[in-house]
């Protein structure tokens, strides 16, 4: 089974350099064959707070997912660190038998990567859709992301542009 994991598109991540994807994921989502996950990012303290003094994502609304991303969601995986790899995320794939994760979201430059990673870590195929991920940290970080992502989870598993059924 295949599963479109959809990371953090929350209304506190929501920004001018990230806001155009979300026209693209409505439709990626409205065509999509299989099962679909959203992550929720709840910042319960720990290193965004004591390291790098980051306290936003706390509370309604900025934790709020964006509604037609949560409502087209099967399951919501919450999380308060960069990965979405966490016992509930594993072991719900494992039970739906999921080998195959399309992963979209912001920020590509740390939810995404770090989450594609740790898939590819547990043997799990993570196949990153550039076209539908983004990073408040600008066409830099997000392009700075992919170019790892390519060099440690293989070229063949970012796929860039539009995502289609005849290119799955």
């Amino acid at each position: 089974m295949k599963c479109l994991l959809i990371i953090d598109v929350q209304n506190g991540f929501i920004s001018s350099e990230t806001e155009y994807i979300l026209p693209r994921l409505e439709k990626l989502i409205n065509e999509f064959d299989g099962i679909v996950i959203s992550t929720q990012f709840i910042n319960k303290g720990g290193p965004f707070n004591d390291i790098i003094n980051w306290n936003k994502l706390t509370n309604s609304p900025e934790i709020d997912i964006v509604p037609f991303v949560k409502s087209a969601s099967k399951y919501i995986i919450q999380k308060s660190v960069y990965t979405s790899c966490n016992y509930d995320l594993i072991n719900l794939l494992r039970t739906l038998k999921v080998s195959e994760v399309y992963i979209v979201g912001i920020d590509t430059d740390c939810c995404v990567l770090k989450t594609a990673m740790d898939l590819f870590e547990i043997n799990i195929r993570p196949i990153v859709l550039s076209y539908y991920c983004a990073s408040n940290g600008g066409k830099k970080s997000h392009d700075a992301a992919l170019t790892v992502l390519r060099r440690n989870i293989g070229d063949n598993h970012v796929v860039d542009g539009e995502f289609t059924p005849y290119n799955k």
